[in-house]
């Protein structure tokens, strides 16, 4: 099996938070990685290529070779590799000193990335409740994942059930033959704030010999974004954010979008269009992928050739702010299926990205009835506290105003939750509830 090192960078989006019980950045705040206990576990010998990898855990920089490892140089993370010779499962432990446990809503927050895309690792989160630091006093599993975004991601996930307990949390490579997982910006906060959302870019368009290649999107006419751009070919600006420009859409509506670009001469372009409508910083599940049906061809950019698709906005999206990208390549997409994948660039095209503003069709198409209910939210009306009882475990809540803005949201990973409303101001809000089933909104009065 062969792996490779990525040269693409990728920025990392720290968490801001409030006062902090534990934090730990590999780079002098915290007490370094001399502190934490690494158990090698698996006792199998790393590949060649990551033979610099000693003890199951090391502390490496994150520029790697060019920025390999998605920068910037001097700033130091945690790595681990399940690429061995002959192959095999890691079993490798990061463990971290001891964590006294307090606050209103303890969180843990972290950093991470798989290396290679097509060798990603996965690993879990483990808890020590007592605070031991063997593997055996590792008795509760916080978090799994099969294989890591590629991308710098950032994580969240409650500690509430441990208040007053002074604990150990170790981060586990478990992957079977993968290459390499990353984490940086370890910290337990005093209380919930929202990570951010963190997509794939940016994204590359290179010719054969390796020199930009880029023919520039020059038009992007969408629910409110009117965003016309310069059609220079090759400047190098394969990929553009323009976040500030937001369209905003309605639950169940349709919209057209209007798209222009530079071919670079007498040849035929294609479009892809991705909307993020669950807001989990994947591009292209289903029904998040548009793809343009019409083309453009031998167009410097400021003529009259365009492209025109509908674009429906699904029932069941989330309100409040998401990310749209819209990706430009030379071709089509029967000739080019990558075209209509979001995280890969190619020769010739160019992609931007949009924030993308969904409002609720109407209160009354999110209330949950109780014959369809898997949860049910009391008291309603409320004045404090609202409890969320669950027939699932709970990943995350949600509560959105009657404009659809975003005013409350905590990862919970548990099936009964109190949500505190006593900071609204008196109305009607949905509340909704995301388990690994999908997600169900209900309406609440707020006094």
């Amino acid at each position: 099996m062969r792996k490779i090192l990525l040269l693409a960078t990728f920025v990392a989006l720290p968490v801001l938070g409030y006062s902090q019980i534990f934090q730990e950045d590999f780079d002098g705040n915290g007490p370094g990685i001399a502190a934490w206990t690494t158990i090698d576990a698996d006792g199998l010998t790393p590949a060649s290529g990551v033979d610099f990898i000693t003890n199951g855990w090391n502390r490496i920089d994150r520029d790697g070779t060019d920025g390999g490892f998605g920068g910037p140089a001097g700033n130091y993370a945690a790595m681990s590799t399940s690429w061995y010779t002959p192959a095999g499962t890691s079993n490798d432990w990061l463990i971290s000193p001891q964590i006294a446990i307090s606050g209103a809503s303890p969180t843990l927050y972290w950093d991470v990335k798989a290396q290679d895309p097509d060798y990603p690792d996965g690993y879990k989160i483990m808890l020590s409740p007592t605070g031991g630091n063997t593997v055996a006093d590792f008795t509760v599993e916080l978090y799994n994942t099969a294989g890591e975004n590629s991308w710098w991601t950032s994580r969240a996930l409650s500690l509430t059930p441990y208040i007053g307990q002074n604990v150990r949390i170790a981060f586990v490579n478990n992957s079977n033959d993968k290459f390499m997982l990353i984490v940086d910006n370890i910290k337990v906060d005093y209380t919930y704030v929202e990570p951010p959302i963190t997509y794939c870019g940016p994204l590359s368009f290179i010719d054969i010999f390796g020199d930009p290649a880029d023919e520039p999107i020059t038009l992007v006419n969408f629910a409110g974004i009117n965003n016309v751009t310069s059609n220079a070919l090759g400047t190098g600006t394969s990929h553009e954010y323009f976040l500030s420009q937001t369209a905003t859409v309605t639950q169940g509506q349709s919209y057209d979008i209007t798209l222009k670009g530079n071919t670079g001469g007498n040849w035929e372009n294609s479009f892809v269009v991705f909307i993020d409508w669950n807001q989990n910083g994947t591009l292209d599940d289903a029904g998040e992928v548009y793809e343009v049906t019409q083309t453009i061809q031998n167009s410097n950019g400021t003529d009259a050739i365009q492209a025109v698709h509908s674009i429906t906005v699904p029932a069941n999206a989330l309100p409040g702010n998401t990310r749209m990208r819209v990706k430009k390549l030379y071709g089509t997409i029967d000739d080019d299926p990558s075209l209509t994948a979001p995280c890969i660039g190619g020769a010739y095209g160019q992609a931007e990205d949009y924030t993308v503003n969904v409002l609720a069709s109407s209160l009354a198409t999110h209330e949950v009835t109780k014959k369809n209910a898997s949860f049910r939210v009391y008291p309603n009306p409320v004045t404090q506290i609202l409890n969320i009882d669950s027939q699932e475990k709970i990943q995350s809540v949600s509560v959105f105003d009657a404009t659809g803005r975003n005013v409350l949201s905590s990862e919970v990973n548990q099936a009964k939750y109190n949500v505190d409303l006593s900071k609204l101001t008196s109305g009607t809000y949905i509340v909704t509830v995301k388990t690994e089933n999908g997600s169900q909104s209900a309406k609440v009065i707020k006094k």
